[in-house]
């Protein structure tokens, strides 16, 4: 059975920390970011991709493209546990690590990893999948998500997600993934 995670950098630095070697990681980083040595040191293995978080097209930003799909989904495709991790753990990594669950489980399945309390999947990733995979059910499926929970604010529940933050913090995690 596959297991696919999105987490922030400090999430995920705290979970490779303390599942080292067991996790196949697919690192978004933007287009200032370096790579963290320790990820090469506690993943079973990794894969990097460079992108901003945009949901159009913007000059000088790089914008997700069906190259990072593509590497994205055969990096994926023979492992059992992906962590897929960007700075906040709420846009790329949730998008991109919908995508693969799209490609691996039922369409509901892949829509059960998303909280909307908790994030704010990039819709331009998703967008790019569905056309590139010629599979329009994916966005479609996103689009019913987002309209079924478009009641609730992300920006309410900042509190909660920065008492998480904080909890990590308190317990000595720092960003282990990237350096900027």
């Amino acid at each position: 059975m596959k297991e696919i995670l999105a987490a922030s950098y400090l999430a995920a630095s705290d979970l490779l920390r303390r599942e080292s070697g067991r996790w196949d990681v697919i690192v978004v980083l933007g287009g200032e970011s370096d790579l963290n040595p320790f990820v090469e040191e506690h993943a079973q293995d990794y894969v990097v991709l460079r992108f901003d978080d945009i949901e159009r097209p913007i000059q000088r930003q790089q914008h997700v493209t069906s190259e990072h799909i593509d590497q994205a989904i055969a990096f994926a495709k023979d492992r059992e546990c992906v962590l897929v991790t960007c700075r906040a753990g709420q846009s790329r990594s949730v998008a991109l690590a919908f995508v693969l669950a799209c490609q691996y489980f039922s369409l509901a399945a892949a829509t059960e990893m998303l909280n909307a309390k908790r994030h704010i999947p990039n819709q331009l990733l998703i967008r790019e999948a569905a056309s590139w995979l010629d599979r329009p059910e994916i966005e479609n499926t996103f689009q019913a998500w987002r309209a079924r929970n478009a009641h609730i604010v992300l920006a309410d529940y900042y509190d909660e997600i920065g008492d998480e933050v904080d909890a990590l913090e308190a317990a000595g995690v720092v960003n282990q993934i990237s350096i900027e």
